[in-house]
């Protein structure tokens, strides 16, 4: 990840999380973290002051999905009809999630997304911040540019060359990039093992459910 850039980007017109943990995911300038226990405590917001949960962020002119080829995108703002931003009811209501019977009390709650197999395609619902984190489940689910589960490291570099690993290296490491279009709010959260990409999640910049 980036020298010096951290994720403390004040906003004040969308849901931001805290990032927590004991190693924060940093993210360079430009362009982004996966799932913890069903239940995870957050530590204490950062500088970032977040609305409450149940508004969206604006789907403005970013493209969210893309059935051409038989490809989704994730991303930069949600996947498909479930953003980043909503609330319980507003996810449910998508369709798109494996519906939670609850909202926590605080911290996050761990769910998946509908079509996703066991064990993959995790989201998080954020007391604080609605859904914060959406996990790609397979290949055929791309970032607009064309990142998905299965890149190689040097393709993934081309296309993000601001990503930088916040442990590991540049074959086998994990690390962040602002989401291209969406207004350095949102990152993906990049894994890269043995020189190809492994994870690849969409998250809010500060989200307060894992490290």
């Amino acid at each position: 990840m980036p020298k010096a850039l951290t994720l403390t980007t004040t906003v004040s017109t969308v849901l931001l999380l805290a990032a927590c943990g004991p190693k924060p995911v940093q993210v360079h300038s430009g362009d982004a973290a996966p799932a913890g226990s069903p239940e995870v405590t957050a530590s204490a917001p950062t500088t970032v002051t977040p609305t409450s949960p149940g508004t969206a962020l604006s789907p403005s002119t970013a493209t969210t999905t893309n059935t051409a080829g038989g490809s989704l995108v994730l991303g930069p703002l949600g996947f498909g009809s479930l953003k980043l931003g909503m609330n319980r009811q507003q996810a449910n209501a998508t369709g798109m999630v494996v519906p939670f019977d609850s909202t926590p009390a605080s911290g996050c709650k761990l769910g998946n997304l509908r079509d996703a197999p066991s064990g993959k395609g995790y989201v998080h619902l954020s007391a604080a911040r609605g859904i914060a984190t959406i996990d790609a489940y397979n290949s055929s689910i791309k970032t607009p540019e064309g990142v998905h589960v299965g890149t190689s490291a040097a393709d993934m570099h081309r296309i993000y060359p601001e990503w930088e690993p916040t442990d590991g290296d540049q074959n086998n490491g994990r690390g962040g990039v602002f989401a291209p279009g969406g207004d350095h709010k949102t990152v993906y959260r990049i894994f890269l093992r043995n020189g190809v990409v492994t994870e690849l999640t969409l998250q809010l910049q500060n989200q307060d459910c894992y490290e």
